[in-house]
């Protein structure tokens, strides 16, 4: 199998994986002009969950009555053999900026670049796991940022992960002095998860264990309860990646 295929099909992959248990509801946007993204679109998420966030932003009623907001979100998925070190993160926060910029140039939601850096989030998907370089620059970058870890065969032996107070447990590779981010693994950085960052401390990432399946997946939570994944059945709201943003900008500027 080709690199391009690999990619492609955990592509295919992470889309279905994000909306089964993320309420994210996403498209692929991979190939030429695509700005380094390969999925984007939106993270459907309870309203109460995101105080600061704009209110003039569409929201839904889900199937249980809970309203919800959206989120814009913009995935980079990567199915290296090798661990994902420091530079690629490096290069995802490049990415995520730019297209805050483009979103910003172009009157997209939001007036201002700091408004729409906050409200945009960035999310890295890899098969492989995360150096402890990499978690570092994660956890100390300014971009409400995101790390799932999901390999080609999903531990089962994990119990539920993350921590009731910041995306990153406590008893993480930063403590144990391993190189290695856990396996199977969905990890908030401050910027997003943190009291200080864009869900105020209101909602914790967790990796949880099927009692039917013994699989693991990951799952959100908020007051020591779990979210509910959904993303409404229609929605047909237009994204556009920097690529064609500035293709935009050029014909009818």
């Amino acid at each position: 199998m080709t690199t391009v295929m690999k990619g492609r099909l955990f592509e295919q992959r992470s889309l279905g994986f994000l909306q089964d248990h993320l309420s994210m509801s996403l498209r692929r946007v991979g190939g030429k002009g695509d700005g380094g993204i390969d999925l984007q679109g939106w993270w459907w998420l309870p309203a109460e969950c995101l105080p600061d966030t704009d209110t003039h932003l569409p929201g839904r009623v889900d199937s249980s009555a809970l309203p919800r907001k959206r989120l814009r979100i913009i995935a980079q998925c990567k199915a290296e053999e090798k661990k994902i070190g420091p530079r690629f993160i490096r290069e995802f926060e490049g990415t995520v900026l730019r297209h805050s910029a483009s979103l910003a140039a172009n009157g997209h939601d939001w007036h201002s670049l700091r408004e729409t850096r906050h409200s945009l989030v960035g999310l890295f998907l890899s098969t492989s796991s995360f150096t402890k370089a990499s978690l570092l620059q994660a956890y100390s970058s300014p971009i409400p940022m995101a790390l799932l870890h999901l390999p080609r065969a999903l531990e089962t032996t994990a119990a539920v992960r993350g921590s009731a107070q910041t995306a990153f447990p406590d008893a993480s590779p930063f403590a144990s002095g391993e190189d290695d981010a856990l396996p199977s693994t969905l990890l908030f950085n401050s910027a997003l998860g943190g009291s200080d960052g864009l869900f105020r401390g209101t909602l914790q990432p967790r990796w949880q264990i099927s009692a039917k399946t013994g699989q693991g997946y990951p799952g959100i939570w908020s007051n020591g309860v779990p979210i509910r994944s959904w993303t409404p059945e229609y929605d047909d709201d237009h994204l556009e990646t920097p690529g064609r943003l500035a293709m935009m900008a050029h014909a009818f500027g």
